[in-house]
């Protein structure tokens, strides 16, 4: 059997595109350099790895491949698509700016710092983190993950609301929301030292993970060819299911609710539903760049195959 490297089939047999058409791989900036990503209707971007499917989501600008997961069966949808084939709480905890966090710190603190320190897990993470546990690592496939690249859970203020992040009784919206009224979209993570969340093994970041793993952003489904001013149902990050992102949008005084953007089953990007509504959950993790696969043309129902051990 033929071994080929993951990340060099990727950009090679797929076009290279810089305009503005339907889909196609597309080039940005990351934290880590150039970034190659998928946007639109693409078809082949799928893997198996460690026993499960996933979504490539893009080249990092290291040359790690993100991953999405999709499933443990071929064309999984609903709720196959998450972890466990079944829907999570993003934070159990909702009626304070701090829940809007991957992981946050005190709720009863004063300054900003305080609340959004990365002390506490939210309920996804720890989610994730067991599933990443039992299913990648006990099973001896951490190996083939990075540990060097984090996931951007952006905390930044956007001028859009009058509130700081840390009062209950004002509106505050974050960066992600900010973006979205300005319609702009980045890659790149706005405090790296607080909300890129990485492990202890990357040189930036808040070194805040255990385990490298983590939730696509509101940006990245952007890139994908989501919003939420149109519905798009062809994109490949569509799923009929509503599932998480890791971009918090807002703090609403009036319901006393944290708010974070998830994909919406009608095929938009929602970013008014609280952290105690119960959606999928969809690990995302960047395999090393040097895997190979033995087989597949990266289709659905033909996946790319990592070579393992």
């Amino acid at each position: 059997t033929n071994v080929y490297n993951l990340s060099c089939i990727t950009l090679t047999e797929t076009e290279l595109e810089t305009d503005k058409s339907d889909k196609g791989l597309y080039q940005g900036t990351d934290d880590y350099g150039t970034t190659y990503y998928y946007r639109g209707n693409i078809k082949n971007n799928n893997v198996y790895f460690a026993g499960f499917y996933w979504q490539i989501v893009r080249i990092n600008g290291d040359g790690s491949i993100r991953l999405m997961y999709n499933g443990t069966e071929k064309n999984a949808t609903s709720t196959k698509q998450s972890i466990n084939n079944r829907t999570y709480q993003f934070n159990s905890n909702y009626n304070d700016p701090a829940y809007v966090g991957y992981m946050y710190g005190n709720p009863d603190g004063t300054t900003f710092d305080e609340v959004h320190t990365n002390t506490t897990s939210s309920t996804i993470k720890t989610a994730i983190d067991s599933w990443y546990k039992t299913n990648i690592v006990d099973k001896g496939y951490s190996n083939y993950v990075s540990n060097a690249v984090g996931f951007c859970g952006d905390r930044t203020l956007s001028k859009s609301a009058s509130g700081d992040g840390v009062q209950t009784d004002k509106n505050s919206d974050f960066g992600a929301l900010g973006r979205h009224y300005n319609q702009t979209a980045i890659f790149t993570c706005p405090n790296k030292e607080r909300d890129l969340y990485t492990t202890t093994d990357s040189s930036i970041g808040n070194k805040a993970l255990t385990y490298p793993v983590g939730l696509i952003t509101y940006d990245e489904l952007v890139f994908a060819g989501m919003d939420n001013r149109h519905i798009n149902k062809l994109s490949w990050a569509y799923s009929t299911q509503h599932y998480w992102t890791m971009s918090p949008s807002s703090f609403y005084a009036a319901d006393g609710n944290a708010h974070e953007w998830r994909q919406f089953s009608a095929g938009f990007l929602n970013d008014w539903w609280g952290v105690n509504g119960s959606f999928g959950a969809r690990p995302v993790i960047n395999l090393k760049s040097d895997v190979k696969i033995t087989e597949g043309i990266g289709t659905a129902n033909d996946p790319f195959v990592v070579e393992t051990n």
